[in-house]
C-alpha cells in the first residue's frame, strides 16, 4: 500500500469515525443523565430503558364528518284568509217623529146618517159605504168632530135569508173616520143592538121591513093587548102594543123572510170598540 493510499483511509476512518460520534452524542448515553450541548444542539434527557419518542408527526387521519341533516320538510305556510273589509256603518237615517193624538176615545157613541144605501138583497160582504156623523148619541156631549165629517166602513158579515130556515142579517164595520181636508183616521166601531153584538135583524133599530111591515105590527098590537095584564087598562095596553110591535116586527120577517135595509138618510148609532187615533209627523 503506498503512502497516499494510506493517508486516504486514514482521513475516511476519522471522519466517518466522528460522524459516529456526533450522531451517538446527539442521541445521548443510556447511563448518562446530563444534558450536553454540542454547539447549538440540545441534548433531551435521558427518557432511561425507553425508547427515544419519534419526534416524527404522523399524518393525520381527517375526522368524520357526520351526515349532513336533512332538512325538516315544512308545511306549506297556509295562506292567510282575506278578511272582507269591515263594512262602514251608514248614519242611521234620523226617524221623523209621529206625535198620536186621540180624536175619540173607544166606547164613544155617536149617530150616523147613512149616506149609502145597503140591503140583505143587494148587497155583498166586502161592500163600502159611508154615513155622515149627526153627533154625538148623548146630546150633552161633544164629539169635537168639525161638520162635513165622514164615516166610512165595510160589510163585515151578510145573510139574505133565502134559505130554507134562514134569517136574514147584515153587520156593518166602521173602519175610517174621515174629517174634512184630512187623511181617514183608523177606526173600528159597530151598531148599537141590544145583544151587542152589532148584528142588525129585521125589526132592530134602523131596518125597515121589505113585505108588510104592517101586518106585524098590527099583529104584535094585538097580541099586546090581549096579554096585557091587570090594572089600568090603558095604560096596559100602551105597554102591550109597544111590546108587540117588536115582537110583531120580528113575527113579519120570519112570516115574509124580510129583508134588512139602510136607505140614505137612516140614523143609528154606533160604538167604537177601540180609539181613533190620529197620528201626525213632526217636521
Amino acid at each position: 500500500m503506498t503512502k497516499r493510499t494510506l493517508t486516504l483511509t486514514t482521513t475516511l476512518a476519522m471522519a466517518l469515525m466522528l460522524t459516529l460520534l456526533m450522531t451517538l452524542a446527539g442521541c445521548g448515553g443510556k447511563d448518562t443523565g446530563d444534558t450536553g450541548q454540542m454547539g447549538d444542539t440540545t441534548l433531551p434527557q435521558d427518557m432511561g430503558d425507553q425508547t427515544l419518542m419519534d419526534t416524527t408527526t404522523p399524518a393525520e387521519q381527517p375526522i368524520a364528518q357526520k351526515p349532513a341533516e336533512q332538512p325538516i320538510a315544512q308545511k306549506p305556510q297556509e295562506k292567510p284568509i282575506a278578511q272582507k273589509p269591515a263594512a262602514q256603518e251608514q248614519p242611521k237615517p234620523k226617524q221623523p217623529e209621529v206625535v198620536r193624538t186621540v180624536v175619540l176615545d173607544a166606547n164613544t157613541q155617536m149617530e150616523l146618517e147613512m149616506l149609502t144605501k145597503v140591503s140583505t138583497g143587494e148587497s155583498n160582504i166586502g161592500d163600502r159605504f159611508r154615513a155622515n156623523v149627526v153627533g154625538p148619541t148623548d146630546k150633552n156631549t161633544s164629539l169635537n168632530l168639525p161638520a162635513g165629517t165622514v164615516v166610512e166602513g165595510v160589510i163585515a158579515d151578510l145573510n139574505d135569508g133565502k134559505s130554507e130556515g134562514a134569517k136574514a142579517y147584515i153587520k156593518l164595520k166602521f173602519t175610517d173616520l174621515m174629517m174634512p181636508g184630512e187623511n181617514s183616521i183608523p177606526m173600528e166601531g159597530y151598531v148599537v143592538t141590544k145583544d151587542g153584538t152589532g148584528i142588525v135583524r129585521p125589526g132592530d133599530q134602523g131596518t125597515t121591513i121589505i113585505r108588510d111591515a104592517g101586518l106585524g105590527a098590527v099583529a104584535g098590537a094585538v097580541v099586546g093587548a090581549v096579554t096585557g095584564g091587570k090594572g089600568d087598562k090603558t095604560e096596559t095596553a100602551a105597554k102591550g102594543a109597544a111590546a108587540g110591535a117588536v115582537i110583531g116586527g120580528v113575527a113579519g120577517a120570519l112570516l115574509h123572510k124580510d129583508q134588512v135595509t139602510l136607505k140614505e138618510g137612516t140614523k143609528f148609532d154606533i160604538i167604537l170598540a177601540q180609539p181613533a187615533v190620529k197620528e201626525t209627523v213632526k217636521p
